[in-house]
């Protein structure tokens, strides 16, 4: 052993820093090599770059368009495409079942989940699936329907909020950003279910301190970073938490601040909001202080942007293709009461409505990246394919609901009648619809999600005509963890009925 560290210290003493460099070089290549050709995942087909870095996808995830590289990538290469080297996107009949339905644990990508920083973890961030499960238990009670809909009257509030602004941009004719004041409008209902407290962004038509424009740019790194467990703690840590210069500042700091006024100031007082429950699950025991705040500011910043995401893909699509607009103003006219804004057991019952919704999901939902999950001992076996033990098996909810092998050859078009038809299958399509991802690490909000896209979309449908001020030009997006669309200024037209007599 003094024989080799001797060697080892003359080796040190005489290198020369083009000798380093040299060696540098050959490591790096050495391990290239070695993911690439000596890998079990060889032999799945991606970019010759995935193969050996992660980089790869971190460069594509940057780039905020990664659900149409991996779509083309699977339409080029089949169900199976390497996306790291040690990470396959699976595009497959069985993944659904297999990956999603099945308790895998989850990748540790999902480590970033943990808002502000690591200390925080939340149902997003836990990785073990019975854990994550027996914490989800103390938590969902809150985002129940039935929970939810005792908020009703408080959603109608916020709402007839944004409808004001419509009546605005109508009357004066002017173009609309209608996809600032969707997000607008999903942060202020996001808050007042949460914690009974909107953050006023529609009432003050802006984004505050530019909060949620900064949040969701920062998205981007923070995905970025999720890819380098290392790193995120680096990144998001209690130092940045303390310091305040956090880009979701406003955002965690109301969601502190309600929770401490909760405890204080109107301890005693009776609410129906989610905190309400997560707070008793507390005095119970069952849920930690930082639980409760890690759950909160995840409902918050992960809530925003899906339900802008699920508001502006509805009214994106189902405008551009008029008919499928008209007949949904058809079906509201049919309810006998007119309120301002449709309540959702009213919207509940329109079928032509609800496919609409659901096909504009599946063209393009809120998830941006992949779900992975790890590989169990003994193998995880898709199709006829067995991947080993700690590989990750990611499924891309955008490409999995675009595959022509599963929704035919149609797949790309809007079609809201496939989900209307028994005939074709309606049962089997729901196995691959997943825009809130499926299992047991499903979106908590999902609920909140079909209350909020059924009223409005009713409500926007029946009493307004939307179109784009430049019909040729398609709309912009990032696609991170979370998709969010951008950049589809409209023009506004109010529609009058002459049987209509809305009440608030």
């Amino acid at each position: 052993m003094a024989n080799m560290n001797s060697i080892i210290e003359m080796c040190y003493a005489s290198a020369t820093p083009s000798s380093v460099i040299g060696l540098i070089i050959l490591t790096v290549t050495t391990i290239a090599i070695k993911r690439r050709y000596f890998s079990p995942l060889s032999d799945i087909p991606g970019p010759f770059l995935a193969s050996v870095t992660r980089f790869w996808q971190v460069r594509t995830l940057l780039q905020g368009d990664s659900i149409k590289v991996i779509q083309a990538l699977h339409q080029k290469h089949g169900p199976f495409v390497r996306v790291a080297p040690n990470e396959v996107s699976v595009c497959h009949h069985d993944a659904p079942k297999k990956l999603l339905l099945t308790a895998l644990p989850k990748d540790t990508f999902y480590g970033a989940g943990a808002l502000p920083d690591y200390r925080f973890e939340s149902t997003l961030s836990i990785t073990d699936p019975k854990a994550k499960v027996a914490r989800a238990r103390h938590l969902q009670q809150g985002y129940s329907t039935s929970s939810l809909l005792r908020q009703e009257h408080r959603i109608d509030a916020i709402f007839s909020n944004l409808l004001d602004w419509l009546d605005r941009f109508a009357s004066s004719q002017k173009p609309m950003d209608l996809d600032k004041f969707f997000t607008f409008t999903a942060a202020d209902i996001t808050g007042e279910v949460l914690f009974s407290k909107p953050f006023g962004y529609v009432a003050e038509g802006k984004d505050i301190d530019d909060t949620l424009a900064r949040s969701h740019g920062i998205a981007g790194i923070g995905t970025a970073t999720a890819y380098f467990p290392w790193l995120n703690k680096l990144v998001a840590n209690p130092f940045m938490t303390w310091t305040g210069i956090l880009p979701f500042r406003l955002i965690f700091e109301t969601a502190l601040n309600a929770i401490a006024e909760r405890q204080t100031t109107q301890k005693g007082e009776k609410h129906n909001d989610v905190l309400a429950h997560w707070l008793q699950a507390h005095e119970e025991g069952k849920l930690t202080m930082r639980n409760v705040q890690a759950q909160t500011t995840l409902g918050v910043s992960g809530g925003t942007d899906g339900m802008s995401t699920g508001l502006q893909t509805f009214v994106y699509h189902t405008m551009r293709h008029p008919t499928a607009w008209q007949r949904c103003r058809e079906e509201v006219l049919q309810l006998k009461r007119k309120n301002r804004v449709v309540s959702f057991s009213d919207a509940q019952t329109m079928p032509y409505l609800q496919a609409c919704i659901k096909e504009s999901l599946r063209l393009f939902g809120p998830l941006g990246t992949g779900l992975p999950r790890v590989a169990v001992k003994g193998g995880t076996t898709i199709g006829e394919r067995n991947f080993p033990e700690g590989v990750a098996l990611s499924i891309h909810p955008y490409s999995m609901m675009r595959d022509t092998t599963i929704w035919g050859p149609d797949a790309n078009e809007f079609k809201p009648e496939r989900w209307l038809d028994e005939k074709l299958g309606v049962a089997e399509m729901d196995k691959y619809y997943m825009p809130f991802g499926r299992g047991y690490a499903s979106c908590p909000g999902i609920n909140l999600a079909k209350i909020e896209l059924s009223k409005l979309a009713a409500s926007i449908v029946r009493d307004y005509d939307i179109r784009l001020v430049d019909p040729s030009r398609e709309w912009q997006y990032e696609a991170y963890f979370n998709t969010l669309p951008h950049s589809w200024p409209v023009f506004v037209k109010r529609v009058e009925h002459n049987d209509t007599d809305h009440t608030a």
